[in-house]
């Protein structure tokens, strides 16, 4: 009797079918598979394939995180328990190894982020110095920035607050420091390269409308190539932005109902004040959050969206201080913002922030984070292979 041996059949995935299934999975997934061969390894660690896959994550809800920092602990909170009434985060490991001011007392943390990585400004007021590191929270991989050669002394320089983003043109993360030369009224931009790892400093013309303005403290804003500072142009609000691919300085139009001058009740008098309008994020967008009235008595916070030109978006209650929009929920009803109170100790005044989300449909207002720490930082990032 004569036995039939089936024949063995052998296929080939292609490879662009491969790369098509490995960019739908999660950070997590691919750092395992890595492993799997050396031609999976080249293919997940590739730039082009970092940029593919955060492209897919980037409209996928459940790889948007928000990051947020506290004294002694940083949480991860995932997009579908972003807008739940009580959210308690998953820890996150953070070993910086090298890094001489983290845990150090007095020193303040400053987040900026973009493309699923997290610029990291650890600030020590006692000294006035800071250091700077770029961290992916996904892949739990860092890079600590040098710092400058060329900068003066810090205690002859005032440094405004860094901006970090993504330049288009070549592809390439950059971080710029603007700072500015005491006693001489001299105007600076420290530009870092993530991709060549150098530093280069721009001097502003003359005519530039950043040496017509003055940034103010609050976080800057990255979007859609360039980064965002709010500003006090000749004594009146204003916003200015960095444009990453050609490193210039340019203004943004304020909205031209919006009224920026409050009176006060007893005097009269106009004022303006730095703690009246913050800036963010509202899905891809450019969001302007601004406190406005007739006078201090009669506030309310305006929302405003910039698209081809700016739209309101929604009136808020006054609730004593503004709210920095951050991300929308998936059906675009509710909004996740970052509360900023100033609270006076002694002669001096310290910042404390919370998370709250604000429902445009039944104007309700909703603390986030349960049990927060009062002094916190928060910053929102996509799922991302970058800086592997």
């Amino acid at each position: 009797m004569r036995i039939c041996k089936a024949r063995r059949r052998s296929f080939t995935i292609p490879n662009d079918l491969i790369e098509d299934i490995l960019s739908r999975l999660p950070v997590k997934s691919l750092m395992r598979f890595k492993c799997v061969s050396k031609a999976w390894h080249t293919l997940i660690s590739s730039r082009q394939f970092a940029k593919s896959h955060f492209q897919r994550a980037s409209q996928n809800p459940s790889c948007m995180n928000v990051l947020v920092f506290t004294d002694n602990r940083v949480l991860s909170l995932g997009y579908e328990a972003l807008f739940q009434t009580c959210v308690h985060g998953q820890p996150v490991d953070v070993d910086f190894q090298g890094f001489p001011l983290w845990g150090e007392e007095y020193v303040e943390t400053n987040l900026a982020s973009c493309n699923g990585l997290v610029c990291i400004e650890l600030y020590n007021r006692r000294k006035r110095t800071s250091e700077y590191l770029v961290w992916n929270p996904s892949t739990k991989s860092y890079k600590n920035i040098p710092r400058p050669t060329s900068t003066p002394d810090s205690k002859s320089c005032w440094f405004y607050r860094f901006g970090f983003g993504y330049d288009y043109s070549t592809d390439d993360h950059k971080m710029v420091r603007p700072y500015q030369i005491f006693p001489f009224d001299i105007k600076r931009i420290e530009i870092f390269s993530l991709k060549t790892f150098t530093w280069k400093t721009i001097l502003v013309d003359v005519d530039n409308i950043y040496n017509c303005s003055l940034p103010l403290t609050p976080k800057t804003t990255y979007c859609n190539g360039a980064i965002y500072w709010s500003a006090l142009k000749y004594g009146k609000p204003s916003i200015i932005y960095f444009d990453l691919a050609e490193e210039l300085f340019h203004e943004l139009p304020w909205p031209e109902s919006v009224l920026y001058c409050v009176r006060d009740g007893s005097s009269g008098k106009c004022f303006y004040t730095t703690g009246l309008w913050e800036l963010g994020i509202f899905g891809e967008h450019l969001c302007l959050s601004v406190c406005t009235g007739e006078s201090r008595k009669n506030l309310c916070v305006q929302l405003w969206v910039m698209k081809e030109s700016w739209t309101r978006l929604a009136t808020i209650p006054y609730l004593g201080t503004c709210l920095r929009p951050m991300c929308v929920s998936k059906n675009g009803e509710k909004v996740l913002m970052r509360e900023t109170q100033v609270k006076c100790v002694g002669i001096t005044g310290e910042c404390y922030y919370k998370l709250v989300e604000w429902n445009l449909t039944d104007h309700t207002c909703t603390s986030i984070l349960c049990d927060p720490n009062p002094r916190m930082e928060a910053a929102t990032y996509v799922e991302s292979l970058y800086l592997q």
